[in-house]
């Protein structure tokens, strides 16, 4: 898997005031201050950004692990909805950047900088970040191995599958692995455009990864409030049952589910879309 890194940065966050904005803009906000050439890397549909950038995520158990996801929601009662706020007030988080090698080392560089607290007014809010303290966890990813025969996908942070063959822009809300997994594939592939060839690869190759029943009852759709409106997307696991015993196909699915957790899936990686992890489930 040459090409892509990832790298998990503690860093400790503080604002003014309770917090109603995604912290995945918020995070990209700071990087893209600290490296102002990746405002070149807009999506655009049929394409993939090269880099991904979370979220804020509550450390969890076990070295380098994301934990929860820590970022204000939308919480729907019937027509209602609330948004509920979160306090930044100083704590320890995580954030996960993965990629393109290059791209992914130079935002490494580039945070250094904030080794010094940067303080900077986010809209209405005072915003601190710090960071304590920085890992390249690309080689605990590559070392997964697929030693079963069904997996678990943790939708860590939310996710917006997207179908290239659709024409509509309205949010998906599919297991499949052929939606979930398209940008591992690509990025699999070393490609970051979408070729009529690899749509009919993606669809033979990533129909392996059989979606149980179940797990439409295991993730479920969540909204969060996102520049000027709010974003539906999904959060929860997705069970597949890996259904080839080809061992090079199964060492095909391994390399993207790994860079699927290194670089993120679905749309929208920039703004904090797509982090995910998996294991195997015996």
């Amino acid at each position: 898997m040459k090409g892509v890194e990832a790298v998990r940065a503690y860093v400790r966050v503080e604002s003014d005031g309770e917090f109603p904005y995604f912290t995945g803009s918020l995070v990209k906000t700071v990087i893209y201050a600290l490296a102002r050439e990746l405002t070149l890397f807009h999506g655009m549909r049929g394409s993939i950004s090269p880099i991904h950038i979370s979220p804020l995520f509550k450390p969890g158990h076990g070295e380098y692990a994301l934990g929860t996801i820590y970022t204000p929601v939308i919480i729907k009662n019937g027509k209602e909805e609330t948004l509920e706020t979160v306090p930044l007030t100083g704590d320890e988080y995580i954030i996960h950047i993965g990629g393109e090698a290059n791209l992914v080392k130079y935002i490494d560089g580039r945070l250094e900088a904030i080794r010094t607290p940067l303080k900077f007014k986010y809209k209405e809010h005072i915003v601190t970040f710090k960071l304590e303290e920085k890992e390249n966890v690309t080689k605990n990813i590559e070392e997964k191995t697929l030693s079963a025969d069904r997996i678990t996908l943790y939708l860590k942070g939310p996710v917006k599958p997207f179908n290239v063959l659709a024409p509509s822009r309205l949010p998906k809300f599919s297991p499949s692995a052929y939606e979930i997994l398209m940008t591992g594939y690509m990025i699999y592939r070393n490609t970051y455009t979408l070729m009529y060839q690899h749509v009919l690869e993606a669809l033979k190759l990533l129909g392996m990864l059989v979606e149980t029943y179940y797990s439409l009852n295991t993730i479920k759709p969540i909204l969060v409030p996102f520049k000027e409106g709010k974003e539906p997307a999904l959060i929860g696991k997705i069970t597949y049952i890996v259904d080839t015993k080809n061992r090079e196909i199964r060492n095909t699915l391994r390399d993207i589910l790994n860079i699927s957790e290194i670089a993120g899936v679905g749309e929208s990686r920039t703004n904090g879309f797509g982090t995910v992890t998996w294991s195997n489930k015996r």
